[in-house]
């Protein structure tokens, strides 16, 4: 190499590296010490394959124990040791052309849907296909390769579209609906009067193909007008619960962009700021970077929000440099019961085959403190509880071992995971 040439290149790397000690430095001076926390939590690996993007919480077999679903697998509480299936056990690639790295199981709802006391479960497959439900699972104690009895899979609501459907008592009747986009339209979708019928369909908008379609993002219920009622929140704005609804007609529709990205997951409706009003917590894009909670403000008489960035795809956009990408599913609850609501959230492994930005990042697994402080102002403050997991399409939290405190459960597909809070 020549003189003027090896110059050249050592002028390059110096300049590299003192442009990495910028950046470093700029971090450090951006980091601030988080609030100390004695919240710690013990993984416990339920299994290392991928069968689900959801696993949720139930008493399946009436015991009076919490046990954990994901796919056609439950899970024995409160140690997890017994592991039963309820139906053909499928174990999924983590890759593949088209939707063939996709499990066929998004979400497990447990619900109670006949009127006996044994729980049942809604299952939720890929967008655009038709959900079932599956009478008393836990009834029959079946090993992963046996089944004792094979399953009655019924029909549940048909085309059911989005990325992150709810199912809730949305609309104060004492039973749970699903809430999704179906067939071009926001719907809410409930058990048939009828026995062996097609859930029942009560459409919110009119329909929209283009609108609704079957691959959306960003879809959660609050009561964000004050009127004791549920409304829907979707990423593009909200759907107000009309007044002693008839079922018939449709909600009026309040525009507000809380995403101009795809979207995010879950999105969650409390007062995060304590001010006696509901705010709005949403991921920015569930295939790429991006957090935010939305603070209500009133102004003439009209609902409107201020956005607080959470994270973006900067850690000099966190006080605390946190940033990971994929937040394809969120759950709140009060982790450190302080009487205040907190989010749990992480990354989705793998949730486009390693396409997404910072896919190659670690799967983490994060829950994020509702910190109010004295001057009025508002924080969510990040705290990682793993590193190799993350979220898939559904967390569920709960009280899994009887002890007070909520536990997490996920599934994706690194595998399911239970995280006990100690």
């Amino acid at each position: 190499m020549s003189s003027a040439k090896l110059t050249s290149f050592c002028f390059i790397k110096a300049l590299w590296v003192m442009m990495a000690c910028c950046y470093v430095n700029a971090i450090k001076a951006q980091i601030v010490n988080k609030p100390p926390t004695n919240v710690s939590f013990k993984k416990v690996v339920l299994l290392e394959k991928y069968i689900s993007e959801g696993a949720s919480i139930a008493d399946m077999d009436n015991d009076g124990q919490v046990d954990v679903v994901a796919g056609n697998l439950w899970w024995k509480g409160p140690d997890f040791k017994e592991v039963y299936a309820y139906g053909p056990v499928r174990y999924f690639p983590i890759s593949g052309p088209g939707i063939e790295g996709y499990s066929t199981n998004f979400f497990t709802f447990p619900m109670h849907i006949d009127k006996n006391r044994w729980v049942d479960i809604l299952q939720i497959g890929l967008p655009g296909t038709d959900s079932k439900w599956v009478k008393d699972p836990g009834k029959n104690l079946s090993s992963m390769t046996n089944l004792t009895t094979e399953p009655e899979f019924k029909n549940a609501v048909k085309n059911v579209c989005h990325e992150s459907p709810v199912l809730a008592n949305v609309i104060g009747d004492k039973k749970k609906e699903l809430l999704a986009f179906s067939q071009g339209r926001l719907i809410l979708g409930m058990p048939s009067k009828k026995p062996n019928k097609d859930w029942d369909i009560l459409a919110i908008s009119e329909e929209d193909k283009a609108r609704f379609p079957v691959y959306s993002h960003g879809l959660g219920i609050g009561d964000i007008n004050g009127d004791g009622l549920n409304d829907v929140v979707e990423k593009s704005g909200w759907w107000e619960q009309p007044l002693d609804w008839n079922g018939k007609t449709t909600w009026r529709y309040h525009p507000y962009s809380f995403s101009i990205e795809k979207g995010g997951a879950q999105i969650l409706v409390f007062d995060v700021d304590g001010d006696g009003d509901n705010d709005v917590v949403t991921a920015i894009d569930a295939h790429g970077y991006g957090l935010s909670w939305f603070q209500q403000v009133v102004s003439d008489g009209k609902i409107g929000f201020k956005e607080h960035k959470v994270m973006t795809s900067s850690v000099l956009d966190n006080p605390y440099a946190v940033s990971f990408s994929q937040l394809h599913s969120l759950a709140k609850v009060d982790i450190d019961n302080d009487g205040i609501l907190d989010i749990v959230t992480g990354k989705c492994y793998y949730a486009h085959n390693g396409r997404d930005p910072g896919s190659a990042e670690p799967p983490v697994l994060y829950w994020f403190k509702t910190h109010r402080f004295l001057d009025g102002t508002t924080e969510l403050i990040p705290y990682r509880i793993d590193d190799n997991s993350g979220v898939g399409r559904q967390i569920s939290v709960g009280d899994l071992n009887g002890d007070g405190k909520n536990d997490i459960v996920t599934a994706n597909k690194k595998g399911v995971f239970a995280f006990l809070q100690e």
